[in-house]
């Protein structure tokens, strides 16, 4: 639907909304969040441990219910833009990253995703892939986001950050609802949830078809993108002393992948997928407050595009088709984009809480993972590539002392490459008044290197017909290093949290340093002399790996002020602000065959500064305004401009929202809503240069019962 035909729609449906009839809207009265508010929110992502804001060991953002519906976020990644210093960019139309503190592409692989507390993170792309996760917006119910190394807890993928989206439970008092989004480039977004209650206890049941026609790009191509998602999640208690959760999913569809820049006749490269996860978790309540928890977790994710043509090929390597098809029995199967393959992850965990006294908690447990992958493309082989890891951890909350929370925990983390390492954390928390916080914390932390850069590897071998004059291979491109080391990380931050209760207020402020050693990075390396007596074809030819051959440091400060209150207009502002300093080096080895390395200066590959504001009222008869605003400084980003091209100029974004809910019964309600994103209409480019974010309008319905 084009912009024009919704702002039709829009003033039309505004004479409906505005009227005296809209008295089918009636009053609605919710229960207080003051209560929640004044004793700030509690989190179990930073130790386990249910936690107060003031007492957990590191800063924790909560993205909540009422944040989330008031945002102008249509995609998952949008909403992590209202988190200080953190990053949230479009690929493409349909394709998101999100970072925070590091060297930034479009796979950033220094932070935990999970959903539920099950991880989401991919290891055959070191990353998380937005568009395939089996839920969307509506299904959240928040999100907290560790602003900091939280291996302790996470493992060694929270390096430097951690995420965990909660969806709604099935215990919640939400009993359903169908939402409808059409808009921007034919967008139609369908989904539908509903919890129930019976005998043998509580379940939800979510699905949703998500879908556009992409953006139209030049050489007539497009991005267009489909998901089709569902999940079932049950919770049921046999004894009073046992829960039983089960939360199983799936999700398929296509998106499109690559440069955004293709060949001319070259369309974007289309990728489907496939996901499905299980879980099953079995809490026992001890004597007292103790608790043991077993949980598993099974997910399987598949990636499939075309196979390249002969014809494509002869394009790429320059040779006859009837060579090129050669050159495609040798190394099959070739997809169209390398960014394919299948992956299994199975996660065993069993984690005991206790509370020794009246002022300890603590929380031990021991955790195994095993992750398997197939591409040939990126691993050199047809067989499954297999990674397992074993990690023990603990963490030990002590309050006895006058105004102290005192924090300690570690992490000891083993993988099947041999590497084992130990990453502790010391966190103390001093409540200077009723009113303030200040926290301080020390932190070690390990990366293990991900399935992928312990095994990428690219080679192009030569048909057997030429093997007997030019050798074996064609191609060295990229080259397995199995000599990589973890990445080390040693941080310090002070925060101070300010809440004032009357004033329905708090400040989260928290000032960080962040040093990073043996950094994993692809580098340019010559061919050795074995390599060159077995493709003669290119003996001066450059081949890449991954190295520990980087190294660079964060410093900066972050804030977030939240004011939110139930009374009159209900007004909720959220104030963001991200500053950091980077400076360090990355080296990019001997490119070009030149006889030095080439060291890649950091100081500009993270923005310098980030904002966001969100800030909403809702007028009588239930009419409520948002707007959001955000602003990205200068950035290169890692891949998304040519080492030649300027850096991603800086940006100022504002969003609208404008929804209206009718009261239709006592259970029934219709809302109704407009967004527009990049409201003043400002062009702006993310990540790649060609990737224009310009004006997009979105029109949603939904029904709640």
């Amino acid at each position: 639907m084009s912009f024009v035909n919704i702002r039709r729609f829009v003033a039309t449906l505004s004479v409906v909304i505005l009227s005296p009839t809209s008295a089918l809207c009636a009053d609605q009265s919710e229960l207080s969040e003051l209560d929640y508010l004044n004793d700030i929110p509690v989190t179990f992502s930073a130790t386990r441990l249910p936690q107060t804001l003031s007492e957990a060991p590191a800063s924790v953002t909560i993205i909540d219910r009422r944040m989330i519906e008031a945002s102008s976020a249509t995609t998952i990644p949008e909403l992590f833009r209202l988190v200080p210093g953190m990053q949230s960019y479009h690929i493409a139309t349909n394709a998101s990253a999100v970072a925070y503190h590091g060297m930034s592409d479009k796979f950033p692989p220094r932070m935990e995703v999970m959903i539920n507390g099950r991880s989401v993170y991919l290891p055959l792309f070191s990353a998380v892939i937005w568009e395939s996760l089996p839920i969307s917006v509506a299904d959240i119910e928040r999100i907290e986001v560790i602003r900091g190394t939280n291996t302790v807890t996470q493992g060694s993928n929270a390096f430097l950050g951690a995420i965990n989206i909660i969806t709604h439970t099935p215990l919640s008092d939400q009993g359903g609802f169908i939402r409808y989004t059409q808009g921007e480039f034919n967008t139609r977004n369908a989904q539908a949830e509903h919890n129930q209650k019976t005998s043998h206890g509580h379940y939800r049941v979510a699905a949703g078809i998500l879908g556009n026609d992409g953006y139209s790009f030049e050489y007539d191509a497009q991005d267009p993108y489909l998901k089709r998602y569902f999940s079932f999640e049950s919770t049921s208690s046999p004894t009073l002393l046992d829960t039983i959760t089960v939360d199983l999913g799936y999700s398929d569809g296509y998106s499109s992948v690559g440069d955004i820049r293709p060949k001319p006749g070259w369309n974007f490269k289309r990728r489907e997928f496939e996901t499905n996860f299980q879980q099953v978790s079995w809490t026992h309540t001890l004597q007292n407050t103790d608790e043991l928890k077993l949980s598993y977790a099974r997910a399987v994710n598949n990636f499939d595009a075309r196979l390249l043509s002969a014809a494509e090929a002869a394009q790429l390597i320059q040779q006859p088709i009837s060579v090129a098809q050669q050159f495609l029995d040798t190394n099959a199967p070739i997809s169209i984009t390398a960014e394919t393959g299948n992956m299994e992850q199975h996660d065993v965990e069993i984690a005991l809480k206790q509370q020794p006294s009246y002022n300890s908690k603590l929380i031990s447990g021991l955790a195994y993972r095993s992750a398997s992958a197939q591409n040939r493309q990126l691993l050199n082989t047809r067989e499954w590539i297999k990674e397992e890891s074993t990690r023990l951890f603990t963490n030990w909350e002590y309050s006895g002392f006058t105004d102290w929370t005192i924090n300690t925990g570690a992490l000891i983390e083993h993988v099947s490459n041999g590497s084992t390492r130990v990453s502790p954390r010391v966190a103390a928390n001093y409540q200077l008044s009723n009113q303030s916080t200040i926290r301080t914390s020390v932190n070690r932390a390990y990366r293990m290197p991900s399935l992928l850069e312990a095994n990428f590897e690219n080679i192009i071998y030569i048909p057997p017909p030429y093997t007997g004059l030019y050798g074996d291979v064609y191609d060295y491109d990229f080259i397995a290093n199995k000599d990589l080391s973890p990445e080390k990380l040693d941080s310090i931050d002070l925060g101070i949290i300010f809440k004032w209760p009357e004033l329905n207020a708090q400040l989260d402020t928290r000032v960080y340093y962040e040093k990073i050693e043996d950094g994993i990075t692809t580098s340019y390396q010559l061919q050795d002399a074995a390599m060159i007596a077995s493709a003669p074809l290119d003996p001066d030819h450059l081949y890449r790996s991954y190295m520990n051959r980087a190294e660079w440091s964060n410093q900066g400060i972050e804030f977030q002020y939240k004011y939110q209150s139930e009374e009159s207009l209900k007004p909720l502002l959220v104030i963001n602000y991200g500053y950091i300093d980077s400076n360090g080096y990355r080296n990019d080895g001997n490119q070009q065959g030149s006889v030095t390395d080439v060291f890649d200066r950091l100081e500009t590959r993270n923005p310098i500064h980030t904002g966001s504001i969100l800030a909403s009222i809702t007028l009588p008869d239930n009419l409520n305004f948002s707007l959001s605003h955000y602003y990205l400084s200068s950035v290169r980003w890692q891949e998304g401009v040519k080492d030649t091209d300027p850096p991603n100029a800086p940006y100022h974004r504002t969003d609208l929202k404008i929804s209206k809910g009718f009261r239709l019964s006592p259970q029934n309600e219709l809302s109704i809503a407009l967004i527009v994103q990049n409201l003043l209409d400002k062009p702006y480019s993310e990540f790649y240069a060609e990737n224009m974010f310009e004006q997009r309008t979105y029109l949603q319905a939904q029904l709640s019962f």
